[in-house]
């Protein structure tokens, strides 16, 4: 068995590019949290009877309601809140994927992992909002 002795200069090169990537890696990883961080989507139905605001995480932050519910069917109301949320989170969806994709890219170890771990949470809200 032949031994191989390591250049010192060459292990240090090497070590340094590593740590390169690394920094780089966790800047570009701190951005991609900052930009989400800020995110928030406000989608209106097509007939104005209700607009939402949902964050990053899919959390809804506000709902508006016009007085036009007051002369609409309660189902209907229902119905156009859940769809309205529904479509907030999608709109909320892209808008994190745009983020992954020019930060820390969508193909990276990071990106895939953050884009799955929102994929789990919004597929489980979309299960709770379906009780």
């Amino acid at each position: 068995m032949e031994r191989r002795l390591l250049n010192p200069e060459a292990t240090r090169a090497m070590l340094e590019e590593r740590k390169a990537r690394f920094e780089q890696m966790a800047a570009q990883t701190q951005a991609m949290a900052e930009q989400m961080n800020q995110l928030t989507v406000t989608v209106t139905d097509p007939n104005e009877l209700v607009s939402v605001a949902v964050d990053s995480t899919g959390n809804l932050t506000g709902i508006q309601l016009s007085a036009r519910i007051q002369r609409t069917n309660p189902d209907v109301v229902s119905r156009t809140i859940m769809e309205t949320i529904a479509e907030a989170k999608r709109r909320i969806i892209e808008q994190t994927q745009a983020v992954i994709a020019d930060t820390v890219g969508a193909d990276s170890e990071t990106g895939k992992a953050v884009a799955a771990s929102l994929k789990a949470r919004f597929d489980s809200d979309t299960e709770d909002d379906a009780r």
